[in-house]
């Protein structure tokens, strides 16, 4: 999930067709410190995040031991997001780091170099700099505070941010756009809906301490530094270490981006430095400074190149929606790709700035861009012997809200995790047997965490529903994707006190059809598991939704049971190339499956409903299968098609089906154009309508 706007925008595919989920999150830690992460655990794991927490003693004490076990994880799990680190670089929470560069400068970029010959991050990471326990205690409480309350101080503070910037050097020329930037990113808060966003700049402030902790103290979402400075803190305006003391803004804990020399140096003699100091600053019952600070390690950083990083990580915060931090940032420093190109050799702008940049804090946050909205979330009541979980999420106006990560949990177990569809509905069956409540958590970005404590309600019925088998899938890959014919066996346990009787079973489905729709539950002894000896027969039918949905009457009660599909993730064009006005051609399509899913004997069919395209079928019907992850290019050779006379230019509008057999697997429509241009045509039209010539 962290990686889906990179992945988008690296390899040209549209969001709609990645299904991004969840992943998983790895803490390395001093052995002192592993005792005092419990909190912090749940709380990952109420994010939808699978943890891994590893101390050193298990990996080992150097930089390249935790590189290997960090390596080791993501190889036994692809679906590593990110990885945390506990500890300062040295004192009684050591935790080592790289060094980068003739200045020796600390990163732990390069813990994320695992795959390839790159400096490109595989994972996200972040460090909790902390020199004692109280310091760790400081840091969770304020990262789980800022995700599951942070509107009980004050509801109107996530609106209002503060900038900060110095046109300064001790040399000349004197900069100036470091303010030229601030303002821009000023400009772009406001328009995104800040209700203000004040400023501090040199000139003509300098002794700027008492402004900026005023702002501070009163409430802003996000602080951004751009300037002159190193790790003491900012020098023109000032704001230092020594001024961390005099802020009070309680859990009105900002995200601070400081895009300025030095600032974040966490291996620096200034110990702590300004970075250190605001996320260490308070106590666990009255925290102040920040939640999580993003800066570089470097004393010698280049304007033009720290300007070009901020921008382009508001752009994709405020423009983009990337709001989770490590993700933001990265998304900053690939501006550097863009921008300078051709500086991508050892030692040049890409290499040196990926390194320095460090984040203090929890490389996930999710950053609150101004106020964020808080769920309406709809259960039912939960029967032990059913065992099914539904959820309906909504935002606070009453629409659907798709996309966000679910967690079920009892105490810090995760009973099943996942991601609400399209009409905000998340359901998924558990066991729970010997479990009298679950916590439901709901997670998205813009949002407040919610959490709510569901009772288990028991009941007469002995017989409970605990899972199911799947068999005989079409294609034989062991899941079900839309369109195929699958066996479903239900589960179920007697725990009752008594044997059960045998029962006829029958189901109705939802978002399949069904084939066979009876079968007999066997008798059962106390805690004995059966099985039908004959399934259900069932064939997911529709394209949209990514699981069924099975309602299961038998003479003890009904049960419910939630089959997960695997959809189809495809990404059309239309073909060739080439088509003229007046002309003969063979229509071909172009695809990409970006799911897992097989899809076999399909064919391909269009319709255009001005009329201008027409078709004959020469021959049988052309079939083809889409294996996972694929792309091919298909001739619909069974077809003889003509255009008629169309305006050089023209983009003709088809609509595409993918069937198999009485399923669709998929349906959009596409625009065709017509070529050649040549001198002498009329440019297209615009969107109005108009053509010149």
């Amino acid at each position: 999930m962290a990686y889906s706007r990179f992945i988008a925008d690296t390899y040209n595919i549209p969001l709609s067709q990645l299904n991004p989920q969840r992943g998983s999150y790895l803490i390395i830690t001093p052995d002192n410190m592993e005792a005092y992460l419990d909190d912090l655990v749940t709380f990952k794991k109420s994010q939808g995040f699978d943890v891994y927490v590893q101390t050193l003693s298990e990996v080992g004490s150097t930089a390249d031991d935790v590189k290997a076990a960090i390596e080791a994880t993501l190889e036994n799990d692809p679906m590593l997001e990110y990885v945390l680190l506990i500890g300062d670089v040295d004192g009684v929470a050591a935790m080592p780091s790289f060094y980068y560069g003739p200045d020796n400068d600390v990163t732990d970029q390069k813990y994320t170099h695992l795959l390839g010959d790159d400096f490109f991050p595989d994972v996200f990471i972040g460090r909790f700099s902390v020199d004692s326990i109280s310091e760790l205690v400081v840091m969770i409480r304020k990262t789980i505070n800022y995700h599951r309350q942070p509107l009980a101080t004050n509801p109107d503070w996530l609106d209002r941010a503060l900038i900060v910037a110095g046109n300064y050097s001790n040399t000349v020329p004197i900069p100036i756009t470091p303010k030229w930037t601030s303002y821009w990113i000023r400009d772009l808060m406001l328009d995104e809906g800040y209700t203000s966003v004040d400023t501090v700049f040199y000139p003509p402030t300098q002794q700027g301490a008492s402004l900026i902790q005023n702002y501070i103290n009163s409430g802003v979402g996000i602080v951004n530094y751009r300037g002159w400075g190193d790790a003491n803190g900012w020098h023109y305006p000032e704001f230092h270490v020594s001024d961390v003391a005099g802020l009070n803004n309680d859990w009105m804990t900002p995200v601070f981006t400081s895009f300025v020399c030095n600032s974040n140096d966490f291996a620096n003699n200034v110990d702590p430095c300004l970075g250190e100091a605001l996320v260490r600053a308070g106590t666990p019952s009255n925290p102040k400074g920040g939640v999580a600070i993003v800066g570089p390690s470097d004393l010698h950083t280049s304007t033009k190149y720290n300007n070009v990083i901020n921008a382009y990580m508001f752009d994709a915060m405020l423009d983009d929606g990337v709001v989770e931090l490590a993700p933001a940032v990265n998304a900053g420093l690939l501006g550097l790709v863009r921008e300078f190109p051709n500086l991508d050799g050892p030692g040049e702008a890409q290499e040196f700035y990926f390194h320095v940049y460090n984040i203090v804090g929890d490389p996930s946050i999710s950053m609150h861009l101004t106020e964020p909205q808080e769920f309406d979330i709809n259960t039912q009541t939960l029967y032990r012997h059913k065992g099914d979980i539904s959820i309906e999420v909504l935002s606070q106006n009453g629409d659907p809200v798709p996309d966000a990560v679910v967690s079920i949990m009892s105490g810090d177990s995760v009973l099943a995790k996942g991601i609400s569809n399209q009409l905000g509905y998340f359901q998924v069956n558990v066991s729970l047997h010997n479990i009298t409540s679950v916590d439901v958590y709901v997670n998205k970005n813009g949002f407040v965490q919610y959490h709510e404590e569901i009772a288990i309600e028991s009941s007469n019925v002995e017989l409970m529903l605990i899972g199911y088998e799947l068999q005989n899938d079409s294609n034989g890959n062991g899941v079900l994707e839309t369109g195929e014919t699958i066996d479903v066996y239900p589960i179920f346990k007697n725990s009752g006190q008594s044997a059960t009787s045998s029962t006829t079973a029958d189901i109705e489905g939802l978002y399949c059809q069904v084939i066979s729709g009876s079968t007999n539950i066997p008798e059962a002894d106390i805690d004995e598991i059966v099985i039908p000896s004959t399934p259900f027969t069932i064939r997911s039918n529709s394209k949209d939704f990514n699981h069924i949905s099975l309602n299961i009457d038998t003479d003890f009660a009904d049960y419910s049971l939630y089959i997960p599909v695997v959809k189809p993730q495809l990404d059309v064009s239309i073909g060739p190339d080439d088509i003229t006005s007046n002309s003969n051609f063979t229509p071909e399509l172009k695809y990409h499956n970006y799911s897992a899913g097989l899809f076999e004997n399909v064919v391909w069919s269009f319709t255009n409903s001005n009329d201008l395209i027409g078709c004959v079928i020469i021959d049988s019907t052309v079939y083809f299968d889409i294996e996972p992850y694929s792309s091919q290019t298909i001739l619909l050779e069974d077809h003889s098609c003509s255009i008629d006379t169309v305006t050089s230019g023209s983009k003709l509008t088809l609509e595409i089906t993918i069937f198999q057999d009485t399923v669709t697997i998929y349906q959009n429509d596409h625009t065709i154009s017509i070529e050649p241009q040549s001198a002498t045509d009329p440019v297209s039209h615009t969107w109005y309508g108009y053509w010149a010539y």
